[in-house]
């Protein structure tokens, strides 16, 4: 049973190793064209599991949060305005504090910390891989249903849009995944 798989795992190594050796430019390309196709086969086979992933599908969410605390951690530069203020290409921690109205950003490889008053704000393109929160109000917004929870867990994975803070934090934007015990969308 697993012999097949351990063929098609050595031919995969074989063509790996064989590219990377050929450094003929118009050999390379021909033997590239010819793998790309021979993988394009392979996914229709019995041995399509070996050479494709599972594709991430995405949802668009609205969800608010409000009554907790919300720290993200920014990876990619991000521009954060307000009515009277702007940050730009900010990469570090953002805390959210709703209790003590204020928000505090630490920049990337920095002991610089800027400690602000809450006010409208607004970032684009922000992207979080995970967040995980513990005794939050929420409202998750998807295709024409609300889903509502108070004082409770929520998971957000892979989120990708926009943050608008007023007296509630507003993610709007694309997830793979938005959970709790109780439910699941993505």
């Amino acid at each position: 049973m697993f012999e097949w798989k351990i063929l098609a795992a050595i031919f995969a190594v074989l063509i790996v190793a064989a590219s990377a050796l050929v450094s003929n430019s118009e050999i390379k390309d021909m033997f590239l064209n010819s793998t790309g196709t021979l993988g394009d086969w392979m996914k229709g086979s019995p041995f399509g599991s070996l050479f494709s992933a599972p594709e991430k599908t995405t949802s668009d969410v609205v969800i608010t949060l409000s009554g907790g605390n919300v720290q993200l951690v920014i990876d990619k530069p991000v521009n954060i305005t307000s009515e009277v203020s702007s940050v730009r290409n900010f990469m570090g921690t953002m805390d959210i504090i709703l209790d003590e109205n204020k928000t505090m950003l630490v920049p990337k490889d920095s002991d610089l910390v800027l400690d602000l008053q809450l006010e409208d704000m607004e970032v684009k393109n922000v992207n979080v891989p995970s967040l995980v929160l513990e005794r939050m109000d929420f409202v998750v917004e998807y295709d024409n249903t609300n889903i509502t929870g108070t004082d409770e867990k929520i998971e957000i994975h892979d989120f990708y849009g926009d943050l608008k803070i007023t007296d509630v934090i507003e993610l709007s934007g694309n997830v793979s995944k938005v959970k709790n015990d109780k439910w699941s969308i993505g």
